[in-house]
């Protein structure tokens, strides 16, 4: 495996984890508008059955879920840095929140309870004892996603009766971000790339991953939105 040289970037920053971010954001944009697209009949998506519309949604949530695993051990890879791990969970469950909030209002009957950015709390919590222990990280998170995948079993959560927009369970995706602890364990963020316009491009969408994901679909829903009240003025 070959490493990053230390002058390819200006910060300590992983090149590795910030481009993976920016392509599950792009993947994530994608689905969104894809998903809105069909909301407003436009196109006509099965994004509900169609193995690819089922699939591609869980391939982005494992990203993010394994980006934040390999993002808290190379965070804390010197002892727990507990004053910036509970500002960056404060400010997640202050825009969870928000979320929330903001569905509650206006999609009452899809609103989101326990959404991505609640999972990414959630799971980032559960995933600390298992900083310094790669091993166990990765038994307990096949040990999720196993079951899950052979036998569609996952340990209960809280699930409210109507059907949110956006429910990720911490059972089985914190799986995702136990096993993104052992694959940062054994150096997956020194992993060598060319450092080219498209990687740069990736590395920009995942230093702003949070804000793009906060403003992406309220432009994209917003957008079509405006493009169907004209078309059917």
């Amino acid at each position: 495996m070959k490493e990053i040289k230390q002058n390819s970037s200006p910060s300590d920053r992983s090149l590795f984890l910030d481009a993976l971010r920016g392509f599950t954001v792009v993947l994530m944009i994608i689905f969104h508008f894809s998903f809105d697209l069909d909301h407003f009949g436009i196109v006509s998506f099965d994004v509900i059955h169609a193995p690819f519309w089922y699939f591609f949604p869980r391939l982005i949530v494992f990203l993010f879920l394994f980006a934040v695993g390999v993002a808290l051990t190379l965070a804390h890879k010197n002892g727990i840095k507990w004053r910036p791990f509970w500002k960056r969970i404060l400010l997640l469950v202050f825009w969870a929140a928000v979320i929330s909030l903001v569905t509650f209002k206006f999609f009452p009957e899809n609103w989101i309870y326990f959404g991505t950015l609640h999972s990414i709390v959630v799971c980032s919590l559960m995933s600390l004892p298992f900083l310094k222990r790669p091993k166990e990280a990765l038994a307990v998170g096949l040990c999720l996603f196993i079951p899950s995948i052979v036998w569609d079993y996952n340990l209960p959560w809280l699930q409210l009766p109507h059907e949110s927009w956006d429910y990720i369970s911490p059972f089985p995706w914190v799986g995702a971000s136990l096993i993104g602890i052992f694959a940062a364990h054994k150096g997956i963020h020194r992993l060598d790339f060319p450092n080219n316009r498209l990687i740069k491009s990736l590395n920009y969408l995942g230093r702003h991953s949070l804000f793009i994901y906060l403003i992406h679909q309220p432009i994209l829903f917003g957008c079509l939105m405006l493009v169907m009240k004209i078309i059917r003025s």
